[in-house]
């Protein structure tokens, strides 16, 4: 109903559009709506075009529109909206349907319904007057100047275009036309009325003209369009008269079919001469031919031979499925009248002499630049193959055509023809339109040979010159030189039609003809040829990692072998792709991004990427072409090389070194991580035509040209000479007859011979003269071979064929690939595997079935994956698995047996108590479960409360891990004091001192605690912040330096009001200071003021610490604006500290009065490598034995207080010098301690009250000491205890042995560098070497707890030390209160 009604609709619009009387088309007053009216229907339209193929029943474009056209030219309005609908009405039905053919039966008809319709249209459009109007109109509008043309204007040009575009498009239907060559088909009619209108004058002027670049590819379109019948050949030797050929060509066909009835005619009377006829019939039995059963064979009609007994008559052919059948042929071409020929032809030639370079280099650049609509470039392709014909067989002009004779042409069609390849594997439902394109480019290569060789017969001593140059740098390129190879082998006659395959064959001839004659005699070819390296890719062992960059001598190499690729592609012989070095939207600075680009190119010609490194390296220097940095615009290619050169070997990208990773495989998977991995590089060698041509003799090759071959009656006598020229090349000069013993062939060979044409056609006694070769060779082979009947039935390879002739396995020898098997080999595995498929690994070292059947194997080259892998090809095996060393693991269920929980509960009962009960318990249960298993089934069974119960027991800590924790203090006691003169000397002070830890932490490596990294500061003293400053300010950072005193000036402000000493990060907010925190001068003066870099991975900001009061604060405040304001630091000593250790630390225990003090403990451990610590525990053990005193006693172990102000001293003097050891016994009493002759002397000073001074010139403290015990003995007005006169002694004959030991000649002097940190540390016993007296000894830990960081330098001679070993808490006291006494007396 709806139909019916929306017809009712359109014929009605229809009617009221107007009638015509014949002569004069009459409009109605609304045919402007009505029309309109239309358009919008038609927008309306569904999937199924109803609208659309009910206005073509109507035949309302024949009856209506065009009339209007006609006779409404002077109506602007009218008969622009006139056009519009006619565009619409005439659109191609295929891209009406997506360019998809519709499969289902309703769609199918439809689309031949809109198909059957536009052919009426095309033939109403065969009137002149149409063209008249229209083209009348064009020319108007094109007349106009481009500035002065309006967007409707430019509109209306193009739908006129598209108008002739559409109609043209229309295919012609033969069936219904009838007409044959030399007769005026629809097609040709449109054509002669276009000329009539004078179009081709405004098409030539649209190609032609640079204002009208717009409309180039409309206009090529339409040229395709208007001569895609035409034969390019035909119709340039088209005359005023039938030419002499034309006429030898139609009577030699027709002599030839006459000639063909005449011998069919004569082959069937001779099969009945002689014999009668018998009108009755019968049965007759064939002798020795047996039936289906044991009886001889009956047939029903008389034989006159055995040959016409056919048991095929009654069957049915196989049905090929759609998609199974040979793509069709769809180009037609066909010879037109003679009028329409010589005006086609005067188009080519006039489009040729003044349009075909400028169009084909405007259409080009649309393509390149994605300016086109898709798939454009077949009308460019097409264009290329059709002008140039024309040109070669008209009169040969190189100039006419110079536009697409080049390289890059060849380049742009190779990359088509891959891409349409590309396209059909991967599109199949466009699987013919690719097909299509495909093969126009084909013809467009096909092409552009026969154009070189027809340079190469030109008078022109510089054409042909042009011609060789051309054809060297085509056979040059490997990918060039294999395309036809490599498209003959990809031949798919499901996907490509036969014409495909008749181009591709006499492509191949005619491009081998051209390298045989580059490759003739005196002639040496050099070509690119791709060599391939395998190498195994494995895993790199982590000592190879991090390994430094590429030598010079290596880059040399490497530069040496792409010196001659480089020089031929600098010289313009290979297509560089597109580069862009800049991008607009990128956050990068111009001068950042032209590093980059520098960079890359680097990388690039590292990588072998030449073309691409050439390619950025010009695009770099059109873009930054100041200071000639990419080398100057008019560089030569010799000053290009050496730029190269230059930017190759210099080392713009270093490898940063990467930390060593050790990753744990199983043997099976590092056999599967060695992979070979195949390397492809290129080289030059001189090119060998026989071995090129004897990479035909391939399966896939010869069975294409089968293909082509088994239509030999059909083919033209050109196509089968080539393919009889490619036969006798494989089977006469590569000597290979062999390829053609396949019964295929065979059986062509017996059609050509029963060919009646076989004595009077040419190409038939080619034929079977080929034919009588192969089969002398076969009859030949035969005597020595009887398996060759079987191998006609196989398609064979060059080895193959070989083989045969010559002995099977005699190409093994010399060709046989690396690693294969034969069968001997085969059998020995599958006997070795049978016998040892069982075997099961038990122990770690026990070898498994593989390595059983690898050490027993005849071939002991054969590897373990080798074999693995041989095992999977004969299906023995199917999973890697299966062959592994180690036992196959059974998951364990994930539900709980009663056994199970019974065996858990008594495990649990009898290792509860021990010190990992988990370990324990899983170590002997039966079945293997998680670890999260077992504790949750223990904890579900009620057997603990909580699960921190089953946690591994820590031992208690002891005076080995005391002084485990105390070494790592010493440790960075070590580093924070090391000098840059004394690096050997702290090392091997760091050896003695891992040691000595390892001796201590043999007992508790259970117990060990991660180490931290902890940040180490410098000593601060006003002499290196001055040079700290003075560099900074020297680099131009002022502003950053106010930035920095600005905001220790706040932290100090802050710290005062509230109190809080926590440590404050710093956050650069500006460019210069952002800029400043990076810099190392700057860096460096933040290290001397005492503010700390980030720590490890979870800090990014620098910190000003905890441990600097305000006061320090504020003094830094006052040094940096000093020194900004140019005044001198160093008024005072240089050396001395910014703060006195116990005025920092009384203004911080100021500051925190109101907190409860706490000990600050920091627990470290300087842990080795398990491997040395066995051997360093036993020499450190030696050296203990060899260092202990005798008259040492045991004593109570010394326990450290938690809170003691008596313990917060500074260690703040340290020398040395002599040899011996003064030692202080643990356990002694201080009544009874005896001071021992000393050879190092350390003096220590505890007193709180001194401020320690640091001067390069200081008396010796063994005066100082005397000093003070005198100065104490004049003062003393009582009486001492017996505790005092006795320290008295000790310190008068410890200050006599200072005097005795001045006479001895001291070691080099060092300096030592102290650092305290603000909590509480040990440090310990270390070995110490100095120069000039290698004297290492052991040293006591000395227990410090103090706020204070920064010790100053205190004297350039080496310390003198005395050793003190452990004694009780109340004669330590003693000893270092006496002794600071006597200091600060002397001080």
């Amino acid at each position: 109903m709806a139909d019916t009604l929306l017809n009712a609709e359109l014929l009605a619009a229809c009617s009221a559009l107007g009638y015509s009387d014949g002569a004069k088309y009459y409009k109605e007053p609304d045919c402007l709506e009505t029309i309109k009216d239309l358009i919008r229907y038609l927008r309306k339209d569904d999937e199924s075009h109803v609208i659309r193929r009910a206005l073509g029943d109507t035949k309302v474009v024949q009856t209506d529109l065009i009339p209007i056209v006609c006779d409404s030219s002077d109506d602007k309005e009218l008969f622009e909206v006139t056009l519009r609908l006619l565009v619409n009405l005439t659109n191609p039905v295929l891209l009406l349907f997506r360019e998809e053919l519709p499969e289902d039966k309703v769609t199918r008809n439809q689309f031949l319904q809109l198909l059957s319709q536009q052919q009426i249209y095309k033939e109403a459009f065969a009137d002149d007057k149409v063209w008249a109007v229209l083209v009348r109109y064009l020319g108007n509008l094109l007349m106009l100047e481009w500035e002065n043309r309006l967007e409707d204007d430019k509109l209306v040009v193009e739908r006129i275009l598209i108008l002739i575009r559409n109609v043209l498009t229309v295919p012609a239907n033969p069936e219904t036309e009838k007409r044959t060559d030399d007769d005026a088909s629809i097609h040709d009619q449109i054509l002669w009325a276009l000329h009539l209108a004078g179009f081709e004058d405004i098409l030539l002027y649209i190609c032609s003209s640079e204002n009208e670049q717009d409309l180039c590819m409309h206009a090529l379109e339409i040229i395709s369009l208007m001569l895609k019948e035409q034969d390019p050949t035909q119709l340039a030797r088209a005359g005023l008269e039938r030419s002499h050929s034309e006429k030898e060509k139609d009577e030699k066909e027709l002599m030839d079919i006459r000639k063909r009835e005449i011998a069919e005619k004569q082959a069937k009377l001779k099969k009945f001469v002689g014999a009668r006829h018998s009108r009755f019939g019968g049965s007759f039995c064939v002798k020795n031919m047996k039936g289906i059963s044991d009886r001889e064979l009956i047939t029903h009609q008389p034989l006159k031979d055995l040959k016409s007994l056919n048991f095929d008559h009654c069957k049915e052919p196989k049905k090929t499925p759609k998609h199974r059948m040979p793509l069709k042929d769809q180009g037609c071409t066909r010879r037109s009248t003679l009028a329409i020929r010589l005006f086609l032809q005067e188009l080519c030639f006039e489009f040729l002499k003044g349009a075909y370079n400028s169009i084909m280099y405007i259409v080009k650049d649309n393509l390149n630049r994605a300016r086109a609509q898709e798939h454009d470039e077949t009308y460019y392709l097409w264009a290329m193959k059709f002008f140039m014909e024309f040109n070669r067989q008209y009169k040969f002009q190189v100039e006419l055509v110079s536009e697409t004779i080049s390289v890059q042409a060849f380049h742009y069609i190779q990359t088509q023809l891959e891409h349409y390849y590309e396209m059909m594997t991967t599109d199949k439902k466009k699987i013919p339109h690719w097909s299509r394109r495909m093969h126009k480019a084909l013809r467009a290569y096909q092409e552009l040979l026969l154009n070189l060789a027809s340079m190469d017969k030109s008078e022109n001593e510089s054409v042909r010159e042009s011609s060789r140059i051309l054809k060297s740098k085509v056979f040059y390129v490997i990918e060039y030189r294999e395309l036809v190879l490599i498209l003959l082998q990809n031949y798919d006659e499901l996907k490509m039609s036969n014409s495909y395959l008749k181009d591709l064959v006499e492509t191949s001839h005619i491009f081998l003809k051209l390298l045989e004659q580059m490759c003739g005699k005196h002639r040496h070819l050099m070509v690119q040829k791709k060599s391939v390296k395998k190498k195994k890719k494995q895993k790199p062992k982590a000592s190879e990692q991090g390994r430094g960059q590429i030598t010079e001598e290596q880059l040399r190499e490497q530069w040496d072998e792409m010196a001659e690729e480089m020089g031929v592609i600098l010289q313009g012989g290979v297509e560089l792709p597109d580069t862009i070095p800049f991008d607009a939207a990128s956050e990068l600075r111009d001068d950042e991004q032209k590093e980059a680009s520098m960079r890359k190119i680097n990388a690039l010609l590292r990588k072998k990427e030449l073309k691409e490194g050439i390619s950025l390296l010009r695009s770099s220097r059109e873009v930054w072409p100041e200071g000639d940095i990419f080398g100057a615009q008019d560089i030569d290619p010799t000053q290009e090389f050496l730029a190269l050169e230059e930017i190759f070997m210099a080392n713009l990208n270093p490898e940063e070194p990467k930390e060593p990773t050790e990753i744990i495989k199983s043997d099976e998977e590092e056999e599967e991580d060695e992979e070979e991995q195949t390397m492809e590089y290129v080289r030059e060698q001189e090119f060998n035509f026989q071995e090129f041509v004897r990479r035909f003799a391939n399966t896939r090759v010869m069975q294409s040209f089968y293909k082509l071959f088994r239509n030999f009656n059909n083919n033209s006598d050109y196509t089968n000479h080539c393919i009889l020229k490619m036969y006798h090349r494989i089977g006469w000069d590569c000597k290979l007859p062999a390829m053609f013993f396949q019964a295929s062939i065979f059986r062509i060979f017996q059609m050509a011979m029963e060919d009646p044409r076989s004595k009077s056609n040419g190409t038939i006694k080619e034929i079977n003269k080929f034919a009588r070769f192969i089969l002398r060779k076969f009859f030949e082979v035969t005597e020595t071979n009887k398996k060759v009947f079987v191998e006609l039935l196989f398609w064979k390879t060059n080895k193959e064929a070989l083989e045969i002739e010559c002995g099977y396995g005699t190409s093994e020898s010399t060709t046989r690939v690396k690693g294969a098997w034969n069968e001997e080999e085969e059998d020995e595995l599958q006997r070795l595997y049978e016998e040892f498929k069982d075997t099961c690994p038990e122990g770690k070292d026990t070898k498994d079935a593989v390595d059983m059947i690898v050490q027993n194997l005849i071939n002991q080259n054969r590897t373990r994956r080798m074999v693995i892998k041989k095992l999977k090809d004969l299906g023995l095996v199917t999973n890697i698995k299966e062959l592994s060393r180690k036992p196959i693991k059974v998951r364990a269920p994930k539900t709980w047996t009663e056994e199970e929980e019974g065996e858990l509960k008594m495990l649990f009962e009898e290792y509860k108590e021990s010190m990992d009960p988990i370990t324990m318990i899983m170590d002997n249960m039966i079945i293997q479960r998680p670890k999260h298993r077992v504790v949750e089934k223990i904890l579900e069974l009620g057997l603990v409360a909580d699960k921190k119960e089953l946690r591994k027991k820590r031992i208690k800590k002891n005076e080995k891990t005391k002084k485990s924790k105390k070494a790592d203090i010493g440790f960075q006691f070590l580093m924070a004091n090391q000098n840059s003169d004394d690096e050997g000397k702290v090392e091997e002070s760091v050896d003695s001192l891992n040691s000595a830890s390892d001796s201590s932490n043999s007992d508790g490596d259970e117990n060990e605690i991660p180490q931290t990294q902890v940040y180490v500061p410098p000593v601060s003293t006003p002499g290196l912040i001055t040079a700290a400053l003075n560099q900074v300010i020297k680099n131009g950072m002022r502003e950053s330096v106010q930035w920095i005193s600005g905001i220790l000036k706040e932290i100090a402000d802050d710290r005062e009001e509230d109190g809080d000493f926590e440590p404050i990060p710093l956050l650069a907010v500006t460019e210069e200071s952002t800029a400043a925190m990076e810099d190392e001068a700057f860096q460096q003066l933040l290290k001397m003021i005492g503010i700390h870099p980030p720590v490890g991975h979870q800090e990014m900001f620098w910190r000003v610490p905890s441990r600097l009061t305000v006061e320090g604060l504020r003094k830094r405040v006052l040094y940096l604006k000093s020194g900004l304001e140019g005044q001198n630091l160093q008024d005072g000593n240089p050396d001395e500290p910014l703060e006195a250790p116990d005025v920092q630390k009384k203004s911080k225990k100021e500051s925190s009065k109101n907190n409860t003090k706490v000990t600050r403990m920091r627990k470290r451990h300087y842990s080795n490598d398990k491997d040395n610590e066995n051997k360093e525990n036993k020499q450190m053990q030696d050296e203990n034995k060899m260092s202990k005193p005798k008259a040492n006693k045991p004593g109570k172990k010394r326990s450290k207080p938690e809170d003691s102000s008596d313990e917060d001293v500074p260690l703040s003097s340290i020398q040395s010098s002599g040899s011996g050891n003064h030692v202080v016994s643990e356990g002694d009493d201080v009544e009874t301690m005896s001071v021992k002759k000393v050879g190092w002397k350390r003096t220590i000073s505890d007193s709180e009250d001194d401020e320690p001074k640091a001067s390069k010139k200081r008396a010796p403290s063994y005066k100082k000491a005397e000093g003070s015990v005198k100065k104490r003995k004049s003062k003393a007005s009582g009486k001492q205890s017996a505790e005092e006169i006795q320290i008295d002694k000790e310190a008068q004959n410890f200050v006599g042995e200072m005097k005795h030991m001045t006479e001895e000649p001291l070691g080099d002097t060092q300096d030592l560098r102290l650092h305290l940190d603000t909590e509480t540390q040990m440090l310990y016993g270390k070995t110490w070497g100095i120069k000039g007296n290698q004297t290492s000894y052991r040293s006591r830990i000395i227990d410090y707890d103090s706020d204070e960081d920064d010790i100053p330098l205190i004297s350039q001679q080496a310390p003198k030390t005395i050793i003190l070993e452990d004694s009780d808490n109340d004669s330590r006291k003693t000893v270092r209160k006496r002794i600071a006494t006597i200091e600060s007396d002397s001080d």
